[in-house]
């Protein structure tokens, strides 16, 4: 064969090969599901902004670098997309909406809707319903449970039941949990509702309660950091609204556990709840520095504990606000009572679990708040593994929406302070940036120290950040349970935010819905 035949033969054997690459991405570009007639109970936890990098800095630090977290042993995995319609990295209110209707939406606006402010479009979910995939569960008797160590308005969780057209409507927000969706007043809040966000039940005004006078006319939360308290501006009292429609409101550690103890000696009971365990977020989410300035140190914790003795969850020592629940101990709490409500309704329930401390404390360049984050985040995860096993008809699927700041570790020395990497080397000295490093208590404190490799050796980092910013970076999904399979089966290749809508329906509902990329959200 001559030479420029063998070569013309060669090109056609490339052609070949791409058209053949070509047809095989192109079969996979849409995953498929199968139907399932087997149903079980969802599971959602969400620990915005929490990357593989994030994962990987709790792994070192609390467990070891060679050992596995709860988040490690999840066993099924795939690589997350979690861009927006409209822009590359993820938002909150966006990805949270995403993950509750099953279609793209606009990045910087949309809470339960399609778009920023009056231009925002309700919108149908994609199985057709006209609501979220937790409207629908609930508006179908199925028993639904929201837990966040945010505040109630915060989107990860609240996007799921109230559609607005700007998320900084909290009061409209939880306004919507009691009265209903506009157009669909009367619908039925959540059977469970624990986080933060007590400020946006209670009218402007309202006295703070006393350690010895605790109602429900009285505020139990400032904020530790603003002072800000209740905030309605209508008057309303929601917390006696909700007790009026039969839930149990729970504000203090002291409330928490005699509801907890109550639960346990009876196994019949199953109440209505509403947690409320800070003006706003349950956690303080600023720099270290800020929170030192501000007091916010407890001094029954020793400087050199393993965590840290700022007080990053709740008030001061003496305050009500003091030593709130945990993420992993509201889940707790949810958990047994929605199988209860599970078990004398006949359905599975659905739940929706959101670490939003990850994200803050990231977005405010917090490391050891970041890192207390993470902690409660695998002891939230630790807990659903161990529901799971119990109750095999169950599927636990983690994800986050972005990456928060870009939370980086480093080596470092053991025997000194934490400095700067240098970052943007150009050669014009002008414009070499020093990049600041955090340590134990921020800039320029003592390194951290991880839990010892298989060596038996603890060794010393610091933690670098990328800025202040959610950007997109290298998120995972896990899973574990039912269905769990569908990650490496369905979707290796890519699970798209969107498909964590159709994980999570065809598990409550057994249906396996189509994939929407590509596709803008019907209006309704």
């Amino acid at each position: 064969m001559g030479i420029q035949k063998r070569i013309l033969s060669l090109a056609a054997v490339g052609l070949l090969i791409v058209a053949t690459v070509s047809a095989t991405v192109a079969s996979t570009v849409v995953p498929e599901l199968r139907e399932q007639r087997r149903t079980g109970n969802v599971i959602f936890i969400h620990p915005d902004g929490s990357g593989i990098n994030h994962w990987g800095a709790a792994r070192t630090f609390w467990y070891g670098p060679d050992a596995f977290s709860p988040w490690d042993m999840l066993p099924e995995m795939a690589a997350y997309r979690g861009h927006m319609a409209d822009i590359l990295t993820g938002t909150s209110n966006g990805g949270a909406t995403t993950h509750a209707f099953g279609y793209k939406v606009e990045g910087l606006g949309s809470f339960g809707k399609d778009g920023d402010g009056a231009a925002a479009r309700s919108i149908l979910a994609l199985s057709g319903y006209p609501g979220s995939i937790l409207r629908e569960a609930i508006n179908n008797g199925h028993p639904v449970a929201l837990v966040n160590d945010g505040d109630a308005a915060e989107p990860g969780t609240a996007a799921f039941v109230s559609e607005v057209g700007n998320r900084n409507l909290d009061n409209e927000i939880v306004r919507q949990f009691i009265d209903g969706r506009p157009g669909f007043e009367g619908e039925a809040p959540p059977h469970i509702m624990l986080s933060g966000g007590e400020a946006f039940f209670l009218p402007r005004g309202t006295p703070q309660c006393t350690p010895d006078t605790v109602t429900l006319d009285c505020a139990v939360h400032v904020d530790p950091i603003t002072g800000a308290g209740p905030s309605r501006e209508d008057g309303r009292n929601l917390l006696k609204e909700f007790e009026a429609r039969g839930y149990v409101i729970v504000r203090t550690r002291a409330e928490f556990e005699a509801l907890r103890e109550r639960v346990q000696s009876d196994r019949q009971y199953a109440p209505l709840v509403l947690g409320l365990f800070a003006a706003d977020d349950i956690f303080n989410d600023v720099p270290e520095e800020r929170l030192i300035s501000a007091g916010l140190i407890d001094p029954s914790i020793p400087a050199d504990a393993k965590g840290t003795n700022l007080i990053l969850f709740g008030s001061a020592p003496g305050t009500l606000g003091y030593n709130p629940p945990t993420a992993s101990e509201m889940m707790a709490l949810a958990l047994t009572i929605i199988e209860r409500c599970a078990r004398q309704a006949g359905k599975p329930f659905m739940m929706v679990v959101e670490t939003e401390s990850v994200d803050n404390f990231g977005n405010n360049n917090n490391a050891i708040g970041t890192l207390t984050g993470l902690k409660h985040a695998n002891e939230v995860i630790a807990l659903a593994q161990q529901f799971q096993d119990r109750r095999r008809n169950t599927m636990i699927l983690t994800a986050a929406d972005s990456d928060a700041s870009g939370m980086q570790i480093g080596a470092v020395r053991p025997d000194q302070n934490v400095t700067t990497y240098n970052a943007n080397p150009t050669g014009v000295s002008a414009q070499n940036v020093a990049a600041p490093l955090d340590g134990r208590y921020g800039r320029g404190t003592a390194p951290f120290l991880s839990e010892p490799n298989a060596y038996g050796q603890p060794m010393a980092f610091a933690v670098s950040w990328v800025g202040t910013p959610d950007v997109m970076g290298g998120i995972v999904a896990r899973a574990q349970g039912l269905n769990a399979v569908e990650l490496r089966r369905t979707f290796s290749g890519r699970f798209d935010n969107t498909d964590v809508y159709r994980l999570m329906y065809l598990t409550l509902f057994g249906r396996a819905l189509p994939s929407a990329v590509g596709q803008t959200a019907p209006s309704r």
